[in-house]
């Protein structure tokens, strides 16, 4: 079986074709696709693997997964003719790609397995320390080779970027996830928002209708966008976040404000929220100190704790005049937060803040003259609307998988987008 050094596919000019589009995809976000491809050359590849080729092959690593996955993980596939690699246990790594801060890229390979798996992207920083922003997706289960692709934007922080491939954890052991054909490539903006259009158009249609009455206390970022000037957003929260933040959103915001220029700084950690960002000046390390223009504060890892949202909040306002926008968690399903949280109070206690906290985490927002959008409201409204199941929408119980991220950019895109 070759080294984990040896699973790494041999650069090649092969490209798998893509298959017919079988469903509309916005007459705005095509026309602009075509327009931005129109005369130019394709993109070289920033990485390019047919994993047919072990003896030749660098840079791709196998590392094993956690708990009771762990141990050999990663094969070639064993027939010439169906060249691959086949991922049974572990997680299966790219070399390092140079990636840009705010640039846009696409991933594309043919995949197949039964059961699904996942594929991540994480960022590296300028010393090479891997950035805990990342963005991660679920590869739908297929017997047969099908197209994957995957569309993601640079970390502000990244100088280089690698890709993560492995099967489902929670199936069984029988079925592999297999991968041929890999392909990264820088893009534009325009082709990402293309990108989200067809997923978004492969979804029931976001009818979201936003307040008419909104951005009450985002006047300068409207006036930025309008005039079509830089904003710069720092996303502060959790995991939740992160997923929201990898919808992409601001791709429908520079199509609709000809000009503007977006940058999305996301300052995330998993499972955390306001009550650790309030204390010991991380504040300045996670918002002030990147300069922005708004910051969203987003999540579901607040522990229900107004006050200590509305800490982070005047320690903002004390450092930057910058305007801030607090919206609800969305995505997780709440029979699956509810008990962790439960655990930490009484039941009586815990349900009644959980019941409260939209209403009081809006009321804390008109105290303190911030903007307030109830996400998790507009979120439930259209996976009810949708009559697909949430799962549809989900990587796994709580996070989101390209489809969800494209929705939650949909709800924000409208939120932003003109009147």
């Amino acid at each position: 079986m070759p080294s984990s050094r040896q699973l790494a596919a041999v650069a090649t000019s092969i490209r798998a074709p893509r298959p017919a589009r079988t469903f509309a995809v916005g007459l705005t976000a095509v026309l602009l696709a075509a327009w931005s491809a129109f005369g130019r050359a394709e993109s070289a590849a920033l990485l390019e693997s047919d994993f047919r080729d072990p003896a030749t092959a660098a840079g791709w690593e196998g590392s094993p997964a956690p708990d009771a996955y762990a141990g050999e993980s990663v094969t070639l596939a064993g027939d010439p003719d169906e060249h691959g690699v086949r991922i049974l246990k572990g997680i299966l790594s790219s070399p390092r790609i140079p990636v840009a801060p705010f640039g846009y890229y696409r991933l594309r390979a043919l995949v197949r397995g039964p059961e699904g798996g996942h594929c991540a992207v994480s960022f590296l920083d300028a010393d090479g320390k891997e950035i805990i922003a990342d963005d991660y997706d679920s590869i739908d289960a297929t017997p047969t080779w099908r197209p994957y692709e995957l569309c993601f934007r640079g970390h502000a922080a990244a100088r280089h970027a690698r890709i993560h491939l492995r099967r489902d954890y929670n199936r069984s052991d029988s079925a592999p996830l297999e991968v041929k054909n890999l392909r990264v490539e820088e893009i534009t903006g325009t082709e990402a928002a293309a990108w989200a259009a067809e997923l978004a158009a492969a979804c029931p249609v976001v009818s979201f209708e936003p307040a008419a009455d909104r951005w009450q206390h985002l006047p300068k970022s409207l006036a930025k966008l309008a005039a079509g000037e830089r904003l710069r957003i720092v996303m502060l929260g959790d995991s939740i976040c992160n997923d929201t933040s990898n919808g992409l959103y601001e791709t429908l915001l520079m199509e609709r404000y000809p000009g503007a220029r977006i940058e999305v700084v996301t300052n995330v950690r998993g499972g955390t929220g306001c009550r650790y960002y309030k204390d010991d000046n991380r504040v300045q390390s996670y918002v002030l100190g990147d300069r922005p223009d708004l910051v969203i504060i987003a999540g579901i890892s607040h522990g229900y704790d107004v006050e200590a949202i509305r800490s982070v909040v005047r320690q903002i306002r004390a450092g930057s005049d910058c305007e801030i926008l607090v919206m609800t968690g969305a995505i997780a399903r709440r029979d699956v937060i509810e008990p962790a949280f439960v655990k930490e109070k009484s039941a009586a206690v815990a349900l009644d803040m959980m019941e409260r906290f939209p209403g009081d985490l809006a009321a804390m927002c008109r105290e303190e003259g911030v903007e307030f959008f109830d996400m998790r409201r507009a979120w439930d409204a259209y996976v009810q609307q949708s009559y697909r199941p949430v799962e549809h929408f989900l990587r796994d119980p709580i996070h989101a998988n390209s489809r969800g991220k494209a929705v939650l950019g949909r709800i924000l895109g409208r939120y932003f987008g003109p009147r």
